[in-house]
């Protein structure tokens, strides 16, 4: 009823005195809700206003009680709600079949193409990109939005103004990688139109690979595990009111660098000494509870702290395990511009195939996955897996001196061994891609943990 404008505009006339008698075709025209059509009724005849429906040829001036007019419109309810059931059995069948519903008018990144499918809007798409890879890189949804909204770019709807469930959507909907889960929603009242987030009350379906992707599905798993991580963060401070902690962008320091003796985290503060701005970071127990917590925290200076970083990824840079990494990609790369590949490149690319193929089996096997889902893909890896090992064999037993591409990357990886390539800047959107932890050892060490892996312990110069 309330999204009826005009029959409110009637209503409203009618208590205005600008209307004497209604006359409408049917019951079903002027209401199917059998409570609301005989409160209509009951108050206008208050009013001294009679309503006269043609079909049923009843006027409710002249009745003397209500009971054919309830069954007139418990009558129009039932058609209704019978009418309702078979376009939700419709839509549900639709579901069923794999079916995909597209709101284009909201929906950021897509146009409706000629064959009524979604394609690909490149400029639109850009701004898509850009929000995944700046979540990644540690901006925070409100700092996206203000990004998008002083760079002058409009939501999908046209508007000026990012609200952070715009982005948070964006970033949680699977269509973007060519996916969609249908039945995310549901009408639960047929009369008042109130949407439900399906909860289990009724079937979700999930499709593969309905449209084209626009984000990869490594990239979309990834800020899904961040998302995870910022919603699962947990109180620092013990003043906090409640036991869910806050992300914040603004210093990558705050994450991971943590106290070594009581576990806390370090926070930023600001000191001025005869004016003159020192910014430094102490533990964060220690300056809400003293010394009698945590005794032998240290307090840094903001610029020892980034030069210790900036050394110790530089230091990371020139492990032998980078130049490991480095001189494979050398080898796969050059090898492929033969004609034939070499054997560090047929053992690399198995190695590869291999992998995928006990990836699959554990699929299967988990019983995430039916078989014939990857019966295509397990027959090719198969025939690559084969070849590749007939390869393999003929080359071993070949056993050429050194092939060009073998020469060609002794010379590139003796030259990068010479080559001293360095970072010589801190920057907080590197450390949050590259370290894991920084802890506290004492005040004069470092214990950095890198998210490959590698821990350095480095000396802070005072």
């Amino acid at each position: 009823m309330k999204k009826r404008k005009e029959f409110l505009k009637l209503i409203a006339d009618c208590k205005k005195g600008k209307v004497d008698l209604v006359i409408t075709k049917s019951v079903t025209r002027f209401a199917r809700n059998t409570v609301e059509g005989l409160q209509t009724v009951r108050q206008l005849k208050n009013l001294g206003i009679g309503i006269y429906f043609e079909k049923e040829n009843v006027n409710t001036l002249n009745m003397d009680n209500e009971m054919l007019l309830t069954f007139f419109f418990t009558q129009a309810q039932a058609e209704c709600e019978s009418l309702s059931g078979n376009v939700k059995w419709g839509h549900r069948k639709n579901f069923q079949d794999g079916k995909v519903y597209y709101h284009y008018d909201s929906f950021l990144g897509y146009r409706k193409g000629e064959d009524g499918q979604p394609v690909i809007d490149e400029e639109q798409a850009k701004i898509v990109r850009r929000i995944y890879s700046q979540y990644l890189m540690g901006y925070s949804v409100r700092k996206i939005c203000t990004g998008l909204e002083g760079d002058g770019i409009r939501t999908a709807r046209g508007t000026s103004e990012w609200h952070d469930s715009t982005v948070q959507g964006i970033l949680r909907n699977e269509k973007y990688i060519g996916d969609a889960i249908l039945q995310k929603t549901y009408v639960a009242d047929l009369f008042n139109h109130q949407t439900k987030k399906n909860m289990g009350e009724l079937p979700k379906y999930y499709v593969h690979d309905c449209h084209p992707a626009i984000i990869d599905r490594a990239t979309f798993q990834k800020v899904q595990e961040e998302i995870a991580r910022r919603a699962g963060k947990r109180k620092t401070s013990s003043r906090a009111k409640t036991e869910l902690g806050k992300y914040s962008s603004k210093y990558a320091l705050s994450e991971i660098l943590i106290c070594g003796e009581c576990g806390s985290p370090y926070r930023r503060q600001t000191y001025m000494p005869k004016g003159e701005k020192i910014y430094v970071w102490r533990c964060l127990n220690r300056m809400e509870n003293g010394k009698r917590i945590c005794k032998n925290s240290p307090t840094f200076k903001e610029d020892a702290l980034h030069n210790a970083i900036v050394v110790a990824m530089n230091e990371m840079f020139s492990q032998q395990a980078a130049r490991d990494v480095l001189r494979e990609s050398i080898t796969a790369v050059l090898a492929a511009a033969q004609p034939e590949m070499s054997l560090p490149a047929v053992k690399s690319k198995l190695a590869a195939l291999e992998a995928r193929y006990k990836d699959l089996l554990d699929l299967v096997i988990a019983d995430s996955a039916r078989y014939e889902d990857f019966e295509d893909e397990f027959r090719t890896t198969n025939e690559k897996m084969a070849g590749l090992r007939s390869l393999q064999t003929k080359l071993e037993l070949e056993q050429p001196s050194a092939s060009e591409p073998d020469r060609r990357m002794e010379q590139i990886a003796s030259t990068i061994e010479q080559t001293d390539a360095s970072i010589t800047d801190y920057d907080d959107i590197r450390t949050r891609q590259l370290i894991s932890t920084i802890k506290v050892l004492d005040k004069e060490t470092l214990l950095i943990r890198f998210k490959d892996g590698m821990e350095i312990t480095q000396h802070i110069e005072k």
